[in-house]
């Protein structure tokens, strides 16, 4: 077996860039043209897309090589190609939109020092389950099993940070407005310098007033509180989106490295050393 390529340090190394990416884009995005915001948007894309593709290509690899035979064409056809990448691109682009717009919402200081603390756990906890689980899981999937436990964890991590900071955040009183004029309030708050990227910031605005609205009633002749319950639920669902996104940029930047080290793309060479049992 190959030594270990990827270190703590290493990781942390590359993760700075999306830090610094962040707290650029929370920011200055608003002040941005629209050539600036697509541009931005299509990086994103791009990474968020090359992440997904990369992993997918090591959880192929693991799994061809377990139930395919070596000679089989279905090799080839199964690894992962142009298709698979198509369909992440896709999905990525969409991931980016909400990363691009909850990045330029955050509400204070502690949601940014919140995704930013999670750069370093993110590293330590892929280091520590590489480490943990190397002697209990095929080389071959390693890297994907680390992946997992990494941003799971950081996930459930995340997400409850920032539902905490919603909760204790104090937010408009919507209890005697009717819920468009709730979401038109919020819609007209969010101000930029592109076209393209006040639209959807207004639509987010308009997305958060209802959240508040709904939050802030209750169904009447009803001993429980749907409605506020809903909301909250609608506050964990673009958390939850949020987070992803922002964990599949990072993995994007950390595995950006493989397109160019051969050695350091562990479906490939690195683990091509590893004889299969």
């Amino acid at each position: 077996m190959p030594p270990p390529h990827s270190t703590f340090s290493d990781d942390l190394l590359w993760l700075l860039l999306p830090g610094f990416a962040l707290i650029a884009l929370h920011r200055f995005g608003r002040l941005l043209p629209d050539s600036a915001v697509i541009g931005i948007w299509l990086t994103i894309t791009l990474l968020i897309a090359v992440g997904h593709f990369l992993r997918l290509r090591i959880r192929r690899r693991a799994w061809l090589r377990a139930y395919v035979a070596p000679a089989s064409g279905l090799q080839r056809w199964l690894r992962g190609g142009a298709m698979a990448l198509f369909f992440r691109m896709l999905l990525a682009a969409a991931l980016a939109v909400a990363l691009m717009i909850g990045a330029l919402r955050l509400k204070g200081p502690g949601e940014l020092l919140l995704l930013l603390a999670s750069l370093p756990l993110i590293a330590a906890l892929r280091w520590g389950a590489t480490r943990g689980l190397a002697r209990h899981i095929s080389a071959h999937y390693l890297p994907e099993s680390a992946w997992r436990v990494a941003l799971g964890l950081t996930f459930v991590i995340l997400c409850a940070g920032l539902l905490a900071q919603a909760w204790w955040r104090a937010g408009p009183d919507f209890t005697a407005v009717t819920l468009d004029q709730a979401a038109w309030y919020m819609a007209l708050e969010e101000e930029a310098s592109s076209t393209v990227l006040e639209r959807a910031l207004a639509f987010a605005g308009a997305m958060e007033g209802v959240r508040w609205w709904l939050a802030q009633h209750g169904l009447p002749r009803l001993e429980w509180p749907l409605l506020e319950l809903l909301g909250w639920l609608l506050v964990l669902i673009e958390s939850a989106v949020f987070v992803w996104a922002w964990l599949h940029c990072c993995v994007g930047i950390m595995l950006m490295r493989t397109l160019w080290n051969p050695f350091d793309a562990a479906p490939d060479a690195a683990t091509d050393s590893v004889p299969f049992q």
